[in-house]
């Protein structure tokens, strides 16, 4: 099963005060970049993998998509985003690593943040491609690999005030390694 953390209560308390989850797509510092690779949603058929609070699957409702379909792991995540959404949006509970799509049946299917835990990354992305009619887009963006790489041996993580998430790695010899959590 991919990795779930969003359902550990303490995790989402924290994931929910982040700039991303409070202030939506304007709050990822991301966004700007992937709004521009993104085509013309008017009538689109849109699939959002990995969707949390919602945010993208509103934005393509108020960019014309004709249909939307946000897929998560959590609970935590559908349940905030079936609170805050219109009844034209489709939630479903899934897990990426077998998720099954029909094919041809989007034209476009979007990821922020979600890929990086999917550990057959390459199975996911055919049935992904399967699924995106011809001419269809994928617009994803995953986590930078200083967020998954492994620590060097002695080194610690330092945890961020307030948030609890890792900001550096520091080590005895007092060489750092700085990155940003937003």
């Amino acid at each position: 099963m991919t990795q779930n953390i969003y359902d550990n209560p303490d995790f989402f308390e924290g994931y929910s005060q982040l700039g991303r989850s409070v202030e939506g797509l304007d709050g990822a510092a991301e966004w700007a970049s992937i709004r521009a690779l993104l085509p013309d949603l008017k009538g689109k058929r849109v699939a959002d993998l990995g969707c949390g609070f919602g945010w993208f699957c509103r934005f393509a409702r108020e960019q014309g998509a004709a249909q939307v379909l946000g897929f998560d792991v959590s609970d935590n995540m559908l349940a905030r985003a079936r609170a805050t959404s219109d009844a034209a949006i489709d939630y479903a509970k899934a897990d990426l690593e077998v998720l099954e799509l029909p094919e041809a049946s989007f034209d476009l299917v979007y990821s922020s943040l979600a890929f990086h835990y999917i550990k057959d990354l390459d199975a996911l992305l055919t049935r992904v491609h399967a699924a995106l009619v011809a001419g269809g887009h994928l617009v994803f963006s995953t986590e930078h690999p200083i967020y998954m790489a492994p620590a060097h041996p002695g080194w610690t993580k330092v945890r961020a005030p307030r948030t609890g998430w890792p900001r550096a790695w520091s080590s005895s010899t007092g060489r750092s390694a700085h990155c940003s959590t937003s």
